[in-house]
């Protein structure tokens, strides 16, 4: 997709301009929003502005004469006939603006892949750095937003790290009239678990065949190169192995490994380029790559940090000037079809079982430092933690007792959104339902990986398309039983004999080297030590975030001292895989969070580390 720029206010009779510290032309016929790369269109006093692709146009029944912006036209004449309702139809990525009378409406594809919207009560912008361009924005940082980043890694919509400043989440409406501003969703979980197929497994493999082919092939309509990250697991495995069937053009593979490191998957990636016919590229990662954090906090805006985040900007900067029309990913597959699944199945008979109460009270007992130390206590709460904390996102960040002290002893409110996931449920199915829903698509999917996936790949102006989270592929799997998504009783499933995505691996299994499909699952994320292995780079790290403003005026300096001590015994010794995957990524999070404030509300220029740290 194509960079774009927007800026706009609610109010029509605004010049945008008049609100911007910087001159910028404005369109005559509405300057009261400015846009680059967007179509637009109206039709009596509905004014319709669109970025981003539509993949089922011929799906949408809608009659009408094709002009220019043929997109944007085909989606007003959709808003006119069935309103805001009609794009849950839309199979692609995008946002789409309306202005109509006194009303605004803003909406966002499912998954967030097109651009994002951050707004005021008064004006809106798609990049998070442009909302300094506005003269009266205040930037006050949200503590109960930075907390949850510390915690998650993330902050999840609508908050953002400054007060006053929200963004619009995958799948989101949000509309803007005389009675004030209104969140929606264009998606609920109601519709989610209504309308489950009857299908048997073969008639429902081929049918997920099916749709996933059509999903390529939307994807790459009409080229003659198609790129395609490749890993060494099923998904990327998946795109490699179906794209020869449907496709008869050159296919060019994209691979990231870790240099001297058991964790990279390239010789099972080679294996596969070299049995589907793909021209085959690769970049292997030492740790130099945290150079780049600067650039990545900048472009992500809201402070951000995900174990595979570095890995796709490397995979970005291997193919961002290679002139491919599209690259396919194979990301959202996991979330679509449920993860943490041992968990969640421990969960359920805990629960079932009267024993969750235990659960709690050794939960409550552990917080303290006893247990951030790598010994069985750690380990021990660090799998209680993923259970009782079913219904919450991936948590690798700091607990929050350690937040509380990291902000000199203020209490923080739980993220709302968070505090608001069902937590209630009678069957396993239920509770598969809901975590699914909630918190694999809604917050590990669409806020963390396809959010940062899409983010990286639109700094590189790549076209990078996800085939996994096509709206039929997805509307079909979502459809399935829970036996097609997960094989196994519940009892199977705690014990680590369940067969995750069954269908997928139903269909993909017989296409793929069995060296692929015989081995353990490893994941899309770096091992993060291999960025803190400079013992000297370590130093000039924690000497500037000790002396850094965040830790002058909002952090606790005794609780950063102790960390970094904490820190340097973590790497000194053979310690458990997840301890250091878990310090690490701790580090990352104050180093990310310090590189914000320095950037955001300090202004110190600089893209790459070595500018901050010397």
């Amino acid at each position: 997709m194509k960079t774009t720029n927007l800026y706009g206010s609610f109010d029509l009779s605004t010049n945008i301009n008049s609100n911007l510290n910087f001159a910028a032309v404005s369109n005559k016929n509405h300057p009261f929003v400015l846009t680059d790369n967007f179509q637009e269109v109206r039709i009596g006093n509905v004014l319709l502005f669109f970025s981003g692709i539509i993949y089922n146009q011929e799906d949408l029944d809608i009659h009408y004469t094709p002009k220019k912006n043929a997109d944007a036209n085909l989606l007003i004449h959709l808003f006119l006939k069935q309103g805001v309702e009609a794009f849950v139809k839309l199979n692609g990525k995008f946002l789409i603006l309306i202005y109509r009378e006194d009303e605004f409406i803003a909406v966002r594809d499912r998954y967030g892949e097109g651009p994002m919207l951050f707004f005021t009560n008064r004006y809106f912008t798609n990049l998070f750095d442009q909302i300094f361009n506005f003269n009266d924005f205040e930037a006050v940082p949200n503590r109960d937003a930075i907390a949850s980043y510390l915690m998650y890694s993330y902050i999840p919509a609508p908050l953002t790290s400054l007060n006053g400043l929200q963004k619009l989440e995958g799948g989101g409406i949000l509309t803007k009239n005389k009675e004030g501003l209104k969140l929606g969703s264009l998606f609920t979980y109601e519709d989610f678990v209504s309308g489950r197929t009857t299908m048997d497994e073969t008639e429902a493999r081929k049918e997920y065949e099916r749709l996933f082919k059509l999903s390529i092939l939307r994807r790459i309509k009409g080229q003659e190169t198609v790129g395609a990250l490749l890993s060494g697991g099923y998904d990327s495995g998946g795109n490699i192995s179906v794209l020869p069937e449907v496709f008869s053009g050159k296919i060019k593979s994209y691979s990231i490994g870790f240099k001297d490191n058991p964790f990279s998957e390239l010789p099972y990636a080679r294996m596969m380029a070299e049995q589907f016919g793909a021209v085959h590229n690769e970049y292997l990662m030492d740790g130099s790559e945290l150079e780049e954090l600067p650039f990545l906090v900048k472009n992500m805006g809201d402070p951000f940090s995900e174990s595979g985040w570095m890995l796709n900007n490397s995979a970005m900067k291997l193919v961002h000037d290679k002139e491919l029309p599209v690259v396919l990913g194979g990301d959202g597959s996991d979330q679509l079809f449920t993860a943490a699944l041992k968990e969640l199945a421990y969960n359920y008979l805990l629960k079932k079982r009267y024993l969750s109460p235990l659960q709690n009270v050794f939960s409550a007992i552990s917080k303290n430092s006893f247990f951030e130390k790598d010994n069985i206590f750690f380990r021990a709460r660090f799998h209680n933690d993923k259970i009782l904390g079913i219904m919450r996102p991936d948590q690798f960040g700091f607990q929050e007792y350690q937040v509380k002290q990291l902000l000199g002893g203020k209490s923080f409110k739980e993220h709302p959104v968070l505090s608001a996931i069902p937590d209630k449920s009678g069957s396993f199915d239920d509770l598969f339902n809901i975590r699914n829903f909630y918190v694999d698509i809604k917050q590990n999917s669409t806020e963390v990986i396809i959010n940062k996936a899409s983010r990286i790949s639109q700094m590189y102006g790549v076209n990078l398309a996800f085939t996994y989270i096509d709206k039929d592929v997805f509307d079909f799997v979502k459809s399935l039983p829970r036996n097609l998504k997960v094989k196994g009783s519940v009892e199977d499933i705690a014990k680590g004999k369940g067969v995750s995505k069954y269908l997928l691996k139903a269909l993909i299994k017989p296409k793929l080297p069995v060296e692929v499909t015989s081995r353990k699952k490893q994941g899309g994320f770096s091992p993060l030590e291999m960025f803190f292995s400079d013992g000297n780079k370590r130093q000039k790290i924690y000497d500037y975030i000790i002396s850094s403003d965040i830790a002058t005026g909002f952090f606790d300096k005794s609780f950063l001292k102790n960390f970094f001590k904490a820190y340097e015994s973590s790497v000194a010794g053979n310690y458990w895989f997840w301890y250091k995957q878990t310090m690490a990524n701790r580090m990352i999070n104050l180093l990310v969070m310090t590189l914000w404030w320095d950037i955001f509300l300090v202004k110190k220029e600089g893209n790459k580390l070595s500018d901050f740290i010397g």
